[in-house]
């Protein structure tokens, strides 16, 4: 199959699950991203598994406090949107893994350009974060001998400047070429 077919097959597999309400279908598709991704399984489960840990923990804690002064219809709905997270955040790093977004999204100019552009911000930032640490570093500062919090604001400040510069040089781009 190619990219194009897999992207589509991917959205639509998203769309199902948020309709559906069956705790059996999101283990099989959680079950169906294991199988897919032989050698990456655990890496993605990783992945997926501390995203919606962050996620829904709040969310789950939230829902907890509330069933503790309103009573709860459904106490397992929570079960249900924690299984449909996990399932939906598992197949979209699938899908990262495993095809090309960029030949996927080639069947609109627009989308492909809104790719690359978002590629771009993604692997701009990660060299941006890249330098700040090495220089951290090179100036001593270790996870044994941390930065002080006179240091921290400077940095940020900085590097937030540099990443909104840098994306509105980018949006210009864009702008110039007519895309936005």
């Amino acid at each position: 199959m190619n990219e194009k077919s897999l992207f589509l097959i991917y959205l639509a597999v998203v769309l199902f699950l948020g309709v559906i309400h069956s705790e059996m279908v999101m283990v099989c598709v959680i079950l169906l991203t294991l199988f897919i991704n032989k050698k990456a399984k655990f890496k993605i489960l990783k992945k997926a598994f501390l995203v919606i840990l962050f996620f829904n923990a709040t969310v789950t804690l939230s829902y907890i406090a509330y069933s503790y002064f309103v009573a709860v219809a459904d106490p397992y709905a929570m079960v249900l949107i924690n299984l449909r997270a996990f399932a939906i955040t598992s197949l979209t790093f699938t899908l990262v893994h495993n095809v090309n977004l960029h030949k996927a999204l080639e069947f609109h100019p627009l989308f492909s350009v809104l790719y690359s552009f978002t590629f771009a911000q993604i692997t701009l930032l990660k060299s941006l974060l890249q330098e700040y640490y090495f220089g951290i570093t090179s100036r001593g500062a270790t996870l044994k001998k941390q930065i002080n919090t006179k240091q921290l604001p400077p940095l940020l400040i900085t590097l937030f400047g540099t990443m909104i510069y840098k994306s509105q040089e980018q949006t210009m781009a864009l702008k110039s070429r007519g895309l936005l």
